[in-house]
């Protein structure tokens, strides 16, 4: 390096390295300490770096060699045309190093592109072309420019000198404006080239100090200089530049308006940092920087250096107006204006009036300052008891400019915070809301005159920081205060649109559709109409387009189409104004909301895919800001739902929105916003795993996890509350669906919505707690206990829910549910009156909604109770079944994957079979179509359990009913046990299948008697899945009555002589299962059965038979009372009378009479008499 600029010789520099060596020194120092270079010299010739250097460290630089390991490396060390001496900076394009040039014999500064990014070479060679086609002795010439091992390179004249920013503390004013003015002048030569340099400041002004010591600026840096000449290249609205230096028009993006009056206020920009130490918009960061520019005035130069001359301070607030057209017209104008003030003459950067004359006379002729003096004290005098007379409304507007600076500096640097790299932003945003914490203080302290405009900039300060609820209550009581800004108008309706938008989705996804109109009409009540009201009454606002505020009044208004047709006519706005991608992906949104709902899901996909990628390309765009992601995250919220309620991929939507949602709390981990949605996300996932039978646990504690999460620190948060109750209801559910016990979940579940404040509790808030209190009662029942209190709450809240709306079909259809499930149970007080209200409540639903299928469930299931009771009462059974079968069939086809439509058709199917049965026809064609709906509900829900214990219920009625397709009914009987052992698996905590294994069991053990072989086998089976069933439930009615069976199969194994104690102990098991269960039939039915058998063995053991016999004809007699054609009851009747008086001829005639009516009888009936 030192052979390079000359200072020792070719001869000179092995020696002088030895030298070095030997004495520890480095050769700079070296040369240094003998006097051979200046303190200028050798500080040009160290390595650039912050701190001080050391003399003692550098070494001789030599050609391709870089002098700091920690540098760059010249990236060209065998190149013959220039050699690299050392490294010299960086720029945001390319890396700078001192070279050598040994065809010229002269050092040069060579640029190479950072990289291998075809944009930046671009750019480069850009730089190149346009630098060199300025010539002018104040700009740095370019001396070649090529393309070597594919890099390209520009080789300029190298300057031994430091930036203007490094040397400003050193230079006095005049010096300065010496510098600037020199410039100016190379600038102008610039602009007349054609190019705009849109990056002057200090660090691109390279200043050489010559050996008389006059001091030499170069522009320097043409990288971002923009060719005025060239047509056909547009803005692309990216903001590119150093934002302390840009102007208004190129912080705001306005890149294809800048023309040269952008670089004349770069030039007052670094004049004015130059002379005050700072810039002339200061800011935490450039985003903030960039925010303020347009707006904020600088603070007067004078006012930071109290001795600053005011022509100086004239010329630099001429070149930073914030209209271009006040700036002065070109660079020539400003050297001229500053050649004027170092003349000590006139400058023309003010009006030159009266006074201003006077002034520049006093440094001349001192003599006349006096009178001069006297008259300019009285126009000032003048001017400011006009000013006293407007004092308030001027300190008003001040109060609002100064409170306005202070949160537009919050909304620069959320948004600054916003566009860097993904990272926690809490502690940023706790300084940010600390500042608006001493913002709230100092208006406070500033007394009514500050309330309006204080409240205004709370409310934007709130909107910044993401509470968009805050910021309408602050912006409101602002207006409230008489502060009517078109600007205050403007920020409440982006304060609305928001709140609307969340509204709105929530309205939307309401499955029921009466139900969602009526959500919708409220939402637009609430939110829309006031937002539209303030957006007309912003006219005159600053706003970032008009076509954005027309595009946002558009959506308003619901006119999609136009909306999106203003948003394309608004053009490119800045990358880091995000509203504007966020309202067209709630456009979109919306749009796919109405083509959804009208049956367009092709078009509303097209418009959730390109929701997707708008959002999805803002986020990575603003990656720390959380109202981005949780925007994206909105998004997939709705593409899940339509899924879930269109039979779509459930999981894919969901994964997307999870994944949001994280990208949103790793920028905020306390955001309460997305743990919301996590919660959401998390019980829509698990609503869909209960839809199709998988376990939905995993889904169901992360939902509780996060809606906990909020109430942490939010205990009264509604929204999290309901999500948590939610999702304590759905895990009670399934664990009284396993017939566990879920009283505790329900309870917390009450809890979470008994927290919300009454004021805030709604229709869904009194409809979940009716929801919750039904389960409850489910469970009762299911552990034996009575329901009746929470099944009474339950109905209580339902019509709570009723009276706040009574045009949603969800409160009529669970209102329904529990009238029909009171009616079911067989300590009904009321079951018709219940039967009754089931059935208004239903109907009602199916009017309101004809497309849910809930609606058409119950209805089925209402009707197969009703069949239920009408048999049992003696009626005909059959129209009500025909009518259950075709409310399911409906509700199949409406949804097909809903395993309870499956199940309640094959109910209907296999009570049809029956029917058929016991009147003689053929029943198997109905127990094949049972079959195959229970089939179906496992096929849709194999998880669910129920499916499979239905299955078993077929194959244990061809067991018992002899079908004879079948290979033997042992064959089904083993397929029945595999199908209840399943069901009890999937299902562990419910009687039910355990009970049917018992019935399975105790048909083996009456074939096997019937064979003459020991039933003892599968009666011990028997028993041990009946200790099972009462172990879960101990009041379940079909295990006490398959228990007595169980007993009276026992006592028909003995001997008659010791049969008597075990036929006893079975009929006190029917006394208790009458007590659980008086209406079966049955029961009814089996007892008579026990009867007959008793009576024949105290026959055969030679006891008194008439007294059992007689208990067995009272309970036939009550059978054929009520169903006096029952063929299965007649010859039951038969053969107990038989038993009594055998070859009775009406007996005898009454068996035949019931064979005929129903043939199966003979084979399958039972046994015959004596």
């Amino acid at each position: 390096m030192a052979v390079a600029e000359g200072l020792v010789s070719d001869e000179d520099a092995a020696q002088l390295a030895d030298e070095a060596r030997r004495r520890g020194k480095g050769p700079l120092a070296l040369l240094y300490s003998r006097g051979r270079i200046s303190d200028e010299t050798l500080a040009a010739l160290l390595p650039r770096r912050p701190a001080a250097p050391d003399l003692s460290t550098p070494s001789l630089p030599m050609p391709g060699k870089v002098t700091h390991s920690a540098d760059p490396v010249f990236p060209l060390g065998d190149w013959e045309r220039y050699q690299g001496l050392r490294f010299l900076g960086q720029g945001g394009m390319g890396q700078v190093f001192l070279a050598y040039d040994p065809r010229l014999r002269r050092a040069v500064a060579l640029k190479f592109v950072k990289g291998d990014d075809p944009a930046v070479v671009h750019r480069l060679l850009n730089e190149a072309r346009a630098q060199a086609r300025v010539h002018h002795a104040r700009v740095c010439p370019v001396h070649e420019v090529g393309e070597v091992q594919g890099r390209a390179f520009i080789a300029m004249q190298y300057i031994p000198g430091q930036t203007l920013g490094q040397l400003a503390g050193t230079l006095t004013v005049e010096q300065q404006v010496v510098l600037m003015r020199d410039v100016a002048q190379g600038v102008h030569a610039a602009h007349q080239a054609g190019l705009i340099h849109r990056d002057l400041k200090p660090g691109n002004i390279l200043v050489e100090r010559t050996p008389d010591g006059r001091l030499l600026p170069y522009v320097v840096d043409f990288g971002l200089a923009h060719d005025a000449t060239t047509r056909g290249t547009t803005a692309t609205g990216s903001v590119m530049g150093t934002p302390p230096y840009m102007s208004p028009e190129q912080a705001r993006g306005e890149v294809g308006r800048l023309d040269r009056r952008a670089d004349v206020y770069s030039l007052g920009a670094t004049l004015y940092h130059l002379l005050t130490g700072e810039p002339p918009i200061p800011g935490a960061n450039n985003l903030e920087v960039l925010n303020r520019i347009p707006t904020e005035e600088p603070v007067p130069p004078r006012a930071r250096a109290p001795g600053l001359s005011a022509d100086l301070e004239a010329i630099v607030l001429k070149c930073l107006e914030k209209d271009r057209s006040a700036r002065y017209d070109s660079a020539r104008a400003l050297a001229e204006d500053l050649e004027r003030f170092l003349a000590d003459v006139p400058v023309r950067a003010r009006p030159v009036g009266l006074g201003y004359r006077l002034r520049k006379k006093v440094r001349r002729h001192r003599v006349v300052v006096g009178a001069a003096a006297v008259a300019l004290v009285a126009v000032l005098g003048a001017g400011l008891q006009v000013g006293l007379t407007r004092r308030q409304a001027v300190r008003r507007e001040q109060l609002a400019r100064r409170f306005t600076e202070q949160v537009e500096r919050v909304e620069a640097q959320v948004r600054y915070t916003g566009l860097a790299r993904l990272h926690d932003v809490r502690e940023e945003r706790a300084q940010l809301a600390r500042r608006m914490e001493a913002l709230a203080s100092d208006i406070a302290r500033e007394g009514p005159e500050a309330r309006g405009p204080g409240l205004y900039a709370l409310g934007r300060g709130a909107l910044a920081l993401g509470d968009a609820a805050k910021a309408r209550e602050h912006l409101e009581a602002a207006w409230n205060e008489g502060f009517h800004e078109p600007r205050l108008a403007w920020s409440l309706a982006l304060a609305l649109g928001p709140l609307y938008r969340d509204a709105l989705l929530d309205a939307e996804n309401v499955q029921d559709p009466a139900r969602r109109r009526t959500r919708r009409e409220q939402v637009q009540r609430e939110y829309r109409d006031p937002a539209l009201a303030w957006l007309r009454r912003s006219a005159g606002a600053e706003v970032p387009s008009p076509d954005f505020v027309a595009a946002l009044l558009a959506f308003h208004e619901e006119r999609w189409d136009d909306a999106l047709a203003r948003l394309d006519a608004a053009g490119p706005l800045p990358p880091w104004f995000f509203e504007a991608p966020l309202l067209r992906g709630d456009i979109l949104q919306a749009r796919a909301h109405q083509r959804w709902n009208q049956g367009d899901r092709g078009a509303a996909q097209e418009d959730l895919d390109a929701g997707r990628r708008i959002l999805a390309a803002a986020a990575a765009t603003g990656d720390s800001l959380p109202e981005v992601h949780l925007a994206l995250a909105r998004l997939e919220y709705q593409a899940l739902v339509m899924a879930l309620y269109g039979q779509g991929d459930v999981e894919s939507g969901a994964a997307r929105g999870l994944e949001a949602v994280a990208h949103a709390l790793a920028a905020d981990p306390d955001s309460v916003p997305a743990r919301h949605w996590e919660a959401r996300f998390h019980n829509r996932l698990a609503e869909d795993a209960l839809r199709r039978g998988a376990d939905p646990e995993a889904s169901l504690q992360r939902a509780i996890a996060a809606a906990r999460q909020v109430l942490a620190t939010r205990p009264a948060d509604p929204r999290a509350r309901k999500e948590l109750a939610q999702a304590l209801l759905r895990a009670a559910r399934v664990k009284q669906g396993r017939g566990l016990e879920p009283g505790a979940l329900l309870q917390q579940a009450l809890e979470a919505l008994d927290g919300i404040d009454p004021r805030a509790r709604d229709y869904e808030v009194s409809a979940t707690r009716g929801l919750i209190f039904r389960v409850w009662a489910d469970a009762d029942e299911q552990r034996g206990v009575s329901p009746a209190e929470h099944r009474a709450r339950a109905i209580a809240a339902y019509q709570e829910a009723l009276q706040r709306d009574d045009t949603l079909s969800d409160v009529w259809i669970n209102l329904g549910q529990l009238h029909l499930t009171r009616a079911s149970d067989p300590r009904s007080a009321a079951p018709d009156a219940d039967l009754d209200e089931a059935r208004r409540a239903l109907e009602q639903a199916r009017r309101l909604n004809p497309e849910n299928f809930v609606a058409w469930f119950l209805g089925g299931t209402l009707h197969t109770e009703l069949a239920a009771r009408r048999r049992t009462l003696g009626g005909d059974p059959r129209p009500d079944l025909d009518t259950a079968a075709t409310l399911f069939e409906r509700g199949i086809a409406i949804n097909a994957r809903v395993a309870p439509l499956h199940n309640g058709l094959g109910i209907v199917r296999a009570e049809q079979a029956r029917e058929a049965w016991d009147r003689g026809g053929e029943p198997f064609p109905l127990l094949d179509a049972a079959q195959a709906a229970y089939a179906k509900a496992v096929e849709v829900a194999p998880g669910q359990g129920w499916g499979q214990n239905n299955l078993g219920d077929v194959h244990a009625a061809r067991a018992e009913w002899g079908d004879p397709r079948s290979a033997t009914p042992e064959a089904e009987a083993r397929a029945a046990l595999e199908a209840y052992a399943e069901a009890a698996a999937l299902l562990p905590g419910q009687a039910v299948p355990w009970a049917n294994l018992a019935r399975v069991h105790l048909q083996r053990a009456t074939r096997a008697l019937a064979r003459g072989r020991s039933p003892e086998a599968p009666l011990a089976q028997a028993q041990a899945a009946l200790d099972e069933a009462f172990r879960r439930n101990p009041e379940e009615p079909l295990a006490w009555r398959l228990q007595a069976e169980l007993h009276g199969e026992r006592a028909r194994a003995l001997a008659p002589a010791r049969a008597e104690a075990a036929f006893a102990r079975a009929a006190t098991g029917f006394d208790e299962a009458f007590v659980r269960d008086s209406r079966s039939l049955e029961a009814r039915l089996a007892f008579a059965r026990l009867c007959l058998a008793w009576a024949r063995s105290r026959k055969a053991a030679g006891l008194e038979a008439a007294p059992v016999l007689a208990r067995g004809l009272e309970g036939v007699e009550a059978l054929l009372t009520l169903h006096p054609t029952w063929a299965e009851a007649r010859l039951l009747r038969a053969g107990l009378l038989l038993t009594q008086s055998p070859g009775l001829p009406e007996a005898l005639r009454e068996r035949a009479a019931a064979l005929a009516a129903n043939p199966h009888l003979v084979d399958h009936g039972p046994p015959p008499g004596p």
